[in-house]
């Protein structure tokens, strides 16, 4: 088997097949020129601080998977760029997928048009970059295909790994936490440098007596209430392990909300994965001990490979040429095998034994007696 399909690769590099593999939606050089321009950015002295200021996003951290030297990443030519990045170049628009939220880093829901807080400079940063590399205005446009919005992180997953309709998402998404396939984002999909940091916390009601990711991990064992709120399915995720198996994850957009149902005691904890409650003296905050990288998810580049229509006549020709000889071969073994088994039934072999066993004569011996009288 091996023998051949080594022949038949053989003949198809014979054969001269041209293999083209093309991913329309190919994401590879689109997330090298979102990381040349965030490495520009988090290498531009001050930019970071006073992007944390003007926000009021102080407790952002800069967390780096990639060296913020803007020197030593290339933003892929204009003129050679393909799949998403030629699309982005093409309409002048840079497709994002996100949800609708509102919280201490970022509001999507006041003006969706317009959004303000860190997480959208960041992402309107990147583009004026872009912008400035390519020599043409590259707009942000948040979509979900047929909506400006997606439902939920399930969806921009699901967006962002078609393709089709979003070109990236927003930068704020969790590294860690899983596809709808639960499939784990790292391994489904492509991701751009670390944005930023971010160290969560759960918050409780004051006067709950839970002021510990312990005391809380107890109080839902307890019951009966184990309802416990998040912004979104990939907050969940990055947190599951400190919680046990029988929480109840409830999901609500608004931090507001998730305060308003932690004090009307609807659930027995919140979850801030960034900034704080909005009053200390109503809520006891506390840290979960876990940093979340975020990033902007991207397609995975998946190709689709043809052979090109010009060369498939050799390549048949050579599949042809490789069968007939096989053919050849099976039915000169299959003749001799047959005349070999013929001629040892007619009891002439055609490879004789090499040695012949003969009978002993039996040889009378003369005794001793007999040689004595002689």
């Amino acid at each position: 088997m091996f023998a051949l399909t080594q022949s038949l690769l053989l003949a198809t590099a014979a054969a001269g097949t041209d293999v083209t593999c093309v991913d329309p939606y190919d994401s590879e050089q689109l997330t090298m020129a979102v990381d040349a321009a965030l490495m520009e950015l988090q290498g531009t002295k001050g930019w970071f601080h006073q992007l944390r200021t003007s926000s009021g996003y102080t407790n952002a951290m800069g967390v780096f998977s990639c060296t913020p030297d803007p020197t030593k990443w290339v933003y892929p030519k204009a003129e050679d760029a393909v799949g998403l990045l030629k699309r982005v170049l093409d309409s002048g628009e840079l497709k994002v997928a996100g949800v609708k939220w509102a919280g201490g880093a970022a509001d999507y829901k006041t003006d969706p048009i317009n959004p303000t807080g860190f997480w959208p400079t960041v992402l309107t940063d990147i583009a004026a970059k872009l912008s400035a590399n390519y020599q043409k205005t590259i707009t942000v446009k948040r979509t979900c295909g047929t909506t400006d919005y997606c439902a939920d992180s399930n969806l921009v997953n699901t967006e962002v790994a078609s393709g089709v309709n979003v070109d990236m998402s927003e930068p704020y998404y969790y590294l860690s936490g899983f596809t709808p396939a639960n499939e784990p984002r790292i391994e489904a999909l492509s991701f751009s440098c670390v944005t930023a940091g971010t160290a969560s916390k759960f918050f409780t009601k004051v006067g709950s007596g839970i002021t510990t990711t312990d005391e809380l991990y107890d109080a839902i064992v307890a019951g009966p209430n184990r309802a416990v709120g998040f912004t979104g399915q990939g907050n969940y995720d990055a947190m599951s392990s400190l919680l046990p198996t029988s929480v109840t994850p409830t999901f609500v957009t608004v931090d507001a909300d998730i305060e308003a149902n932690v004090l009307s005691g609807a659930l027995v904890a919140g979850y801030i994965s960034e900034g704080v409650t909005s009053n200390s003296s109503l809520f006891q905050a506390f840290e979960t001990g876990i940093i979340s990288p975020r990033v902007a998810l991207f397609k995975k580049p998946n190709p689709t490979c043809t052979a090109d229509t010009a060369d498939e006549d050799g390549l048949i020709t050579g599949f042809v040429i490789i069968i007939a000889v096989i053919a050849v071969i099976a039915l000169l073994l299959a003749v001799v095998v047959v005349h070999l088994i013929r001629m040892e039934k007619k009891g002439s072999p055609l490879f004789k034994p090499l040695l012949t066993m003969k009978g002993v004569e039996t040889v009378s011996v003369a005794s001793k007696e007999d040689v004595a009288t002689a």
